[in-house]
């Protein structure tokens, strides 16, 4: 079994699950209002974490995938560059969620209506979600620069 294989395989549950999920929050926020649409908060809160948790094991995994394949990469700097953006959007998301959990929490469960608590916490919470969404499309951009330029991970059969 081929380990490097692993991570094109996961990639894309982050990718699908981040920016759906970034939608849904987006929705919800724009509907708070509407008692038939409240369910997309906490169906945008599911998914987004199923995202994080999926970033982080892809990067795991990539981790794992690029000590295999640097040594048939001639630019590293892709390869360097495709690791960075996969970790800020992994950062990025994880500390948007956590406080979009927190400010929640404290809105809900102690009935905080402050002004830091509604749009200060809230500016970094869309900071953070734009920032992690920015960064996975540069991610994805060259991780496929690494397949397709670099031929990362690409077995080639001479022998045909």
């Amino acid at each position: 079994m081929r380990l490097e294989l692993i991570h094109p395989v996961l990639v894309h549950f982050p990718i699908a699950l981040l920016s759906i999920g970034t939608l849904l929050r987006l929705a919800a926020f724009f509907t708070a209002k509407k008692p038939r649409l409240s369910f997309l908060l906490p169906a945008a809160t599911l998914i987004l974490f199923l995202g994080v948790i999926s970033a982080w094991i892809a990067i795991i995994f990539g981790e794992i995938a690029k000590d295999i394949v640097e040594s048939t990469i001639k630019n590293m700097s892709i390869l360097r560059e495709h690791d960075e953006h996969a970790h800020l959007t992994a950062y990025g998301f994880t500390l948007a969620l956590v406080i979009d959990w927190g400010r929640r929490f404290l809105m809900n469960k102690r009935k905080h209506k402050g002004w830091m608590v509604n749009r200060g916490l809230a500016f970094f919470i869309w900071f953070f979600y734009f920032f992690g969404f920015v960064n996975l499309l540069v991610a994805g951009f060259f991780g496929g620069e690494l397949v397709y330029e670099e031929g990362a991970a690409i077995h080639r059969n001479y022998d045909k």
